[in-house]
């Protein structure tokens, strides 16, 4: 069984500054296996941004591999220079998708997951804020 992975991404707080001059301008990637996406950019909204963006990715359940991790990373889009990492969180959606496919449809409100500083070649760092993301499961029959 297949379904989709619907995902809304409300917003953040509390993350660190990356640029001296001005507010930033993050956006978040998203990834599930091979499937990679990007949220609009939240210009000018510094520490505290919002998006209210929704995305679908497709699961296979069960996995081959057992893994049901969605990473997201956030980024501070510069003009001048490389994108900044912020931070980044993973979230297991194993117990939704396993739900979804024994009941049906199953959500998860938007909640707070923490976002962990990460730094190039270095294991994650301390936290760097919250994100607040809702999903839902909704299997499909092939």
């Amino acid at each position: 069984m297949s379904g989709l992975l619907e995902i809304v991404l409300v917003d953040a707080q509390g993350l660190p500054k990356s640029d001296l001059i001005g507010k930033m301008d993050p956006y978040v990637t998203i990834q599930y296996k091979n499937q990679k996406l990007r949220s609009s950019v939240a210009k000018g909204q510094g520490t505290n941004p919002v998006w209210s963006d929704k995305f679908t990715l497709w699961v296979e359940y069960p996995e081959p591999d057992g893994q049901y991790n969605v990473v997201f990373k956030i980024f501070d889009r510069d003009t001048f220079s490389r994108d900044d990492l912020i931070g980044e969180t993973t979230i297991s959606v194993k117990d939704l998708v396993e739900s979804g496919a024994k009941k049906g449809k199953t959500n998860v409100e938007p909640r707070k997951y923490s976002v962990f500083e990460s730094k190039k070649n270095k294991p994650v760092q301390g936290r760097a804020g919250d994100i607040h993301v809702g999903l839902t499961f909704t299997p499909k029959i092939c």
